[in-house]
């Protein structure tokens, strides 16, 4: 006789860029262990494709993971784990001024209730001069390598980013899709921009929308109050 078939409970959460509702489950043991052996190996191209696999086979409908702006998957992602591991995880912080190995304060953390937050006036519309202007996206999750190139000092990676992140360039006459250029075509229209010209670019990811929490705790020692950002999804586990 096979064994009964146990159901797992469904959950509606809205997709935070485009407010679309989406039906999940939680994990399967079978995909937290892989989930955790990929955190174990430490290699971002193993954390992404496991990422990628578990939110695809968690969303009850189909869903186009490359597609999703970071902070959208981020989004998913903290839900699911809310709904399968538990809603509640404890953070330790430590006082920015004492060095006392005490000054440090355990915080419980909420995680279903953390929320994608926005900054008012972001556009991803940038223009640059003279009708000439740019249409951005959001980063995607196979951003999430050449993000990991910047944090090593891959200069070049910094370009490979904020190519992949426009959508086409216009101006008063024609539209240029970026996918239909090269990668020399789009790097070399990045080096003809003034210095002005791309801070504006870089306004649009200082103030994109970001998966954050803010947490104040007041240092056992001193009892100065101390507040904290946490920002994307690793700060949260």
């Amino acid at each position: 006789m096979a064994l009964p078939i146990i159901q797992t409970p469904i959950y509606t959460i809205k997709i935070p860029s485009t407010q679309k509702e989406i039906k999940i489950r939680p994990f399967l043991v079978k995909e937290e262990k892989a989930l955790l052996l990929a955190q174990q190996s430490a290699d971002i191209n193993i954390m992404v494709d496991t990422l990628k696999e578990i939110v695809s086979s968690c969303v009850k409908e189909p869903i186009d993971v490359d597609a999703l702006a970071i902070f959208d998957l981020e989004f998913i992602f903290t839900q699911l784990r809310s709904k399968s591991v538990g809603e509640y995880v404890d953070l330790l912080f430590y006082c920015d001024t004492c060095d006392d190995e005490k000054a440090k304060s355990q915080q419980q953390i909420d995680i279903s209730k953390i929320e994608v937050h926005g900054v008012k006036d972001h556009t991803l519309k940038v223009d640059l001069h003279n009708g000439l202007g740019i249409m951005m996206k959001y980063p995607n999750i196979t951003t999430l390598i050449a993000l990991e190139s910047l944090r090593n000092g891959n200069i070049e990676a910094i370009f490979d980013v904020v190519a992949d992140c426009i959508d086409y360039v216009y101006n008063d006459e024609e539209v240029f899709h970026a996918k239909e250029q090269t990668k020399q075509e789009m790097t070399d229209f990045l080096n003809s921009l003034t210095q002005q010209q791309f801070k504006k670019i870089e306004i649009f990811f200082d103030t994109m929308p970001k998966l954050k929490h803010s947490v104040t705790f007041k240092c056992p020692v001193c009892e100065k109050e101390n507040n904290r950002t946490l920002e994307g999804v690793e700060s949260f586990f």
